[in-house]
């Protein structure tokens, strides 16, 4: 089943999941491939994921009342296959949208989300509470740079890599922390074939 939130037949967008294939799956890397969607990011991607869930793994990083309240604009954590319908929908749809991040660990899923609700709120200075949506590429790439060593043991966890959009969608960022300290890289997306 097709979204109709994507850009279809948006050239830029054409061939996304198979042109990251091997950036996202490393052949002889075991771990396991997520998104972390926003779903407050487009008031479509809620229904999208309820029209996918029979075929994927995802959990929402809330719970309780605040999952059931929120349940339209939080944030999930998606298990993607290579070929599956969800990834698919993501990865293509989804593209230069900002719809979250991608993450590579060698966790299974209920591991990841315990690891990642621990971050979804942040206190400030003076004790106040906030949420932080580190799952928005944007904002998760501003605040990896300016981690202290003590941030980044939290939020990367062991072997976990971090991949999203740039900006412009033309190329793969990712983040590893291998020695405490981020680490960027950013992979060009050669243009889909004619």
């Amino acid at each position: 089943m097709r979204s109709s939130l994507g850009p279809a037949g948006n050239p830029a967008t054409a061939g996304i999941p198979a042109r990251l294939a091997h950036h996202l799956w490393p052949e002889g890397d075991a771990r396991a491939l997520y998104m972390i969607v926003d779903a407050a990011r487009d008031p479509g991607l809620y229904p999208g994921l309820l029209a996918h869930e029979d075929g994927a793994d995802m959990r929402s990083l809330y719970q309780g009342d605040t999952a059931g309240e929120l349940a339209e604009v939080a944030p999930y954590l998606v298990r993607l296959e290579r070929g599956s319908a969800v990834t698919d929908w993501l990865l293509g749809d989804g593209w230069g949208r900002g719809w979250g991040i991608l993450v590579l660990a060698d966790r299974d899923i209920d591991a990841v989300r315990r690891h990642f609700r621990k971050l979804t709120i942040v206190n400030g200075e003076a004790g106040e509470t906030y949420l932080f949506r580190f799952y928005d590429p944007v904002v998760l790439a501003a605040f990896l740079p300016t981690c202290d060593a003590a941030q980044c043991a939290a939020l990367f966890g062991p072997g976990f890599r971090f991949m999203m959009e740039d900006a412009a969608a033309g190329a793969l960022v990712l983040f590893e922390a291998p020695n405490g300290v981020p680490l960027r890289a950013e992979i060009p997306l050669a243009a889909p074939r004619a």
